[in-house]
């Protein structure tokens, strides 16, 4: 099922993140764990699609954006675990491909204004879950039209939240960096993967719940 392309204006859900709460993040130890990501290279080509960036506003600037969850395990899932099918025979993950990549945690210092694409946002955007949050890579372009479009008709918006496609007792954030940027703490928890045994055996024991072999 292809995602259908938005059609303004859209009837949007609102939901609130309170200032104080943390966001988890996995995230590349190379840069600050509140960093967002450019969503364009050097040459200021369009990064690899996700499910909602890169994205452009009005003046087709790109829009910085960042990723968080509202748990450890739901960070894990939606970076270390993103890739696995859930009906493989086989499922592996090797964590030497995460070895830099650390976790993260970061508190807005005030409320964040997010469109709700939980099934009650959904509903009001008539929009099936399939075809929005449960959709495949393949469909990611199409998806990230409405994150474009969210962003582009309300400017009080911070981002969106919805319940994790991976860990679906969790819910996962996207942020917009034109108007998050500089509003959110962040902390290193430890260090990456590599020297980090912790964060190491906070996955296996997620892995091992999930059927999931991880190295």
């Amino acid at each position: 099922m292809t995602c259908r392309a938005p059609v303004l204006p859209l009837d949007a859900l609102f939901d609130r993140w309170p200032a104080g709460q943390t966001i988890h993040v996995i995230h590349d130890t190379a840069f600050a764990p509140e960093s967002f990501h450019p969503g364009v290279d050097a040459a200021g080509l369009p990064c690899k699609p996700t499910r909602f960036a890169p994205i452009r506003d009005a003046k087709s600037r790109a829009v910085p954006y960042l990723y968080g969850g509202s748990t450890l395990d739901c960070a894990i899932f939606e970076t270390v675990f993103h890739e696995v099918p859930v009906d493989a025979d086989d499922k592996f993950v090797d964590l030497d491909d995460f070895a830099q990549r650390g976790h993260g945690e970061l508190v807005p210092r005030r409320d964040l204004r997010l469109v709700d694409l939980t099934s009650e946002g959904l509903h009001r955007l008539k929009l099936p879950k399939e075809e929005l949050i449960t959709s495949p890579a393949r469909d990611y372009l199409a998806t990230a039209q409405w994150a474009q479009a969210l962003h582009q008709q309300f400017a009080d918006v911070d981002g969106l939240v919805w319940m994790s496609r991976q860990r679906d007792r969790d819910r996962s954030v996207m942020l917009f960096g034109d108007r998050v940027k500089g509003e959110l703490g962040g902390t290193r928890i430890a260090g990456p993967l590599a020297h980090n045994d912790s964060l190491r055996q906070t996955i296996l024991a997620a892995a091992l719940r999930a059927g999931i072999d991880a190295a």
